[in-house]
């Protein structure tokens, strides 16, 4: 299931980095977004037609029993929904679509008393208390399967309980989620991650000063050029593996190394570093999730869902991701492993057979 790969993939690297150093043009660029407009237009058409939804009736029934000082509804036939308040990628509708989540109502809202932060390598949304602040979002109305299922996605958060309010002072508790690791360095945002939030910030209709502040203000790291794309390299030559051995790589049995593929490239984890090394931890968590998620497979389209780009067509098969996308997908991998420690978890060890 989609739903299941999400967040710990952008955030698989950043956990570990206690120190963010930008580089200097970073602080001075500011996102491009048109580029991405046309094919995000064309999804959301599409995703549109896919989707059918509640009845008004079904709504006003919801509605009837929230209790605006609880983040969760109980029905009388025992339907279980909540609300979520979104800050990053989740105020996008392609972003749900993807992880399958299906909110039955969604408006923007406004947290007060708290800033929104982006915070270690990869610039991941956060917020913080700051008396005196305030910052939008999307209050969501989900079942409350999708809040628990959101709850594996966002393993690296803490899920809280915040209040937001809405654009006529109308105030609403809910949940949202603070990543884990206190005091975490600020980082700066990809342009990818940047695109995604301001066009759920334009489709859900968040107020422009807010949504232009991010647009207009906040740096970001821009989106490379294809020719600017870095590969894995140093694979031995002519070693190719089947899908069938990739699979039987995939974590379950500790006397068989666990391998991964990335754009048909396979990685061999090394294994856990001692009890007493610093990162011994945050491994042993991340490969608790790996090892289920994506162990033993070929993962660049479950990427191209997790780590949705605007800029590139609705990955729902396969044959919808084009070539340029799959370079941006392992180029994102490679840079990610290259500016953290988990470089030297991983080694190249051969193809996989096409």
């Amino acid at each position: 299931m989609i739903a299941e790969l999400s967040i710990p993939i952008s955030v698989w690297m950043s956990s570990t980095c206690t120190k963010v150093i930008p580089h200097m043009e970073n602080l001075l660029h500011r996102i491009k977004s048109t580029s991405s407009d046309l094919n995000f237009k064309l999804s959301c058409e599409a995703i549109q037609s896919k989707h059918t939804p509640p009845s008004k009736s079904h709504i006003d029934l919801i509605r009837t029993h929230n209790d605006p000082e609880q983040p969760e509804i109980v029905l009388p036939n025992g339907e279980h929904y909540c609300w979520y308040f979104a800050i990053g990628s989740m105020i996008n509708p392609i972003s749900q679509y993807l992880r399958e989540i299906t909110p039955v109502l969604s408006y923007p809202a406004i947290c007060h008393h708290h800033k929104l932060v982006f915070r270690c390598f990869n610039g991941i949304a956060d917020f913080e208390a700051c008396p005196g602040s305030n910052f939008d979002g999307v209050a969501h109305l989900i079942p409350y399967d999708q809040m628990i299922r959101l709850d594996e996605i966002e393993c690296f958060y803490h899920r809280v309980v915040i209040t937001c309010t809405d654009y006529e002072n109308q105030c609403q508790v809910a949940y949202a989620y603070q990543i884990k690791v206190k005091n975490q360095p600020t980082g700066i945002p990809r342009e990818r991650y940047l695109d995604v939030i301001i066009k759920g910030c334009e489709y859900y209709k968040i107020r422009p000063e807010y949504t232009n502040r991010l647009r207009d203000e906040q740096p970001v790291v821009p989106r490379k050029q294809p020719h600017e794309f870095h590969s894995f390299q140093g694979f031995p030559p002519d070693v190719y593996y089947s899908e069938e051995e990739l699979k039987r790589h995939d974590g379950s049995d500790p006397s068989v190394p666990l391998w991964i593929s990335i754009n048909g490239k396979i990685l061999e984890y090394a294994g856990l570093p001692p009890p007493d090394h610093a990162d011994h931890d945050f491994q042993k968590s991340f490969l608790t999730f790996l090892k289920p998620n994506l162990g033993g497979r070929e993962i660049t389209n479950v990427i191209a869902k997790t780590l949705y780009e605007p800029l590139y067509k609705l990955p729902l098969t396969n044959e919808d991701i084009c070539d340029e996308h799959r370079a941006q997908i392992e180029d994102f991998y490679y840079n990610t492993l290259s500016n953290s420690d988990h470089h030297t978890y991983w080694k190249a060890i051969g193809r996989l057979c096409q």
